[in-house]
């Protein structure tokens, strides 16, 4: 299946669409779209996506920039692939990977609500392990 680079409104637009389906997804639609917007306007956001005819299969939102610790970082913003299509994963994390040395990153890193050894079961097999956990606060609202 074709993994093609995008920046056309229409499949922006999908892609957002996909957050519905995406399980405990943060990201909300709108910041997810200026994200990808981005991408008209500079090269360190891109956005890909693959298809099955007319039906979206699977789609990836890359951004680079610098980490806190000074590494250039390809972060994985947001990924979506269709259930009914388990062997894209290995497309896609290979097509990252490309990205990744292409725009000359120091490393991937993304971030997940789930747990941890679950990604890692998932994706320890292409090299990613857990580095650390993320602890938050939120200020000025009431945390349930």
């Amino acid at each position: 299946m074709d993994i093609k680079e995008t920046l056309e409104i229409n499949e922006l637009l999908e892609v957002c669409n996909r957050i519905k389906e995406t399980r405990d997804c943060r990201i909300s639609e709108k910041v997810l779209l200026r994200l990808m917007g981005a991408g008209n306007i500079t090269d360190r956001v891109r956005t890909f996506v693959s298809y099955d005819q007319d039906k979206m299969t699977g789609c990836a939102v890359l951004l680079l920039q610098e980490d806190l610790t000074g590494d250039m970082t390809l972060f994985l913003i947001y990924m979506y692939i269709d259930k009914h299509y388990p062997l894209l994963t290995e497309q896609y994390i290979k097509l990252i990977e490309e990205k990744a040395k292409e725009m000359k990153a120091d490393k991937i890193s993304f971030t997940t609500h789930r747990n941890p050894k679950a990604v890692i079961r998932k994706y320890g097999k292409y090299g990613y392990y857990h580095r650390c956990s993320v602890i938050d606060k939120k200020i000025g609202k009431e945390v349930v």
